[in-house]
């Protein structure tokens, strides 16, 4: 009796091993699939956030190249004070494109980065935080009000350059904003022109939000673009 009930002992004892085993291999596989699962969800991420974040770098690096060249190399006095027909609109509407194209890809950034789980993103939870910097310098009242823009205005003037390309949702070219807004089709891009327009009389004026602004671009820049792959370093410099 006593060799059955050791042999019954020991068979009992190996069939709860090999279920242990069974179980605990079945827990690792699931989550190496798991594990698999992330880290494939987490390319995905990253690479559909560079289709935002990557133009989002080059509206930044246009618009704060547009301000350093207002508030060093003279381009109001140049072109708009002193230029002809063709320069004068040149400088209107184009600045007030790379200000709406900025805005423009920070909407698509924002709504993009919604999605993601912020816990896990050290990077994206900094470039929302460079993000928020910007949208409070537009909006406050602390500066004279040239180019200030809140927050709701931000996003609409956003909002009406966002288009389906290709790829899915992005911003349209300063050809299609010449020919879509034409005085008097946005307010707020009218403004925006009407601010570059001042920028004859109330350079001064305005000159401390648009170096601040040009700063905070520039950290951005420094945040997407650290290694200064595709913004060389000499263009980058603050006013």
């Amino acid at each position: 009796m006593k060799v059955e009930l050791w042999i019954a002992i020991i068979a009992g004892a190996v069939s709860l091993v090999s279920v242990g085993v069974t179980a605990w291999n079945s827990y690792s596989i699931e989550s190496l699939k798991l594990s698999d699962e992330l880290r494939k969800e987490t390319a995905q991420r990253q690479k559909e956030m560079s289709k935002f974040s990557e133009p989002l770098a080059r509206s930044a690096y246009d618009l704060q190249s547009r301000f350093y060249n207002i508030l060093k190399q003279g381009l109001i006095d140049v072109y708009l004070i002193k230029g002809n027909d063709r320069e004068k609109l040149y400088v209107i509407n184009n600045t007030a494109y790379v200000i709406a194209q900025y805005m423009c890809w920070a909407e698509l950034v924002r709504r993009e980065t919604q999605l993601i789980d912020l816990g896990e993103h050290e990077k994206t939870r900094e470039l929302l935080h460079l993000q928020d910097s910007i949208y409070r310098l537009w909006g406050t009242d602390r500066e004279n009000h040239v180019f200030r823009v809140f927050a709701g205005e931000q996003r609409a003037i956003g909002e009406a350059l966002i288009q389906t390309g290709v790829q899915g949702q992005e911003c349209m070219g300063y050809g299609s904003f010449l020919k879509t807004f034409t005085a008097g089709v946005n307010p707020l891009i009218d403004v925006l022109r009407s601010d570059v327009v001042s920028l004859k009389t109330d350079l001064g004026q305005a000159a401390e939000r648009m170096t601040n602004l040009q700063h905070a671009l520039i950290d951005l820049l420094q945040m997407l673009d650290p290694d200064y792959v595709r913004f060389p370093k000499d263009s980058r410099s603050k006013v």
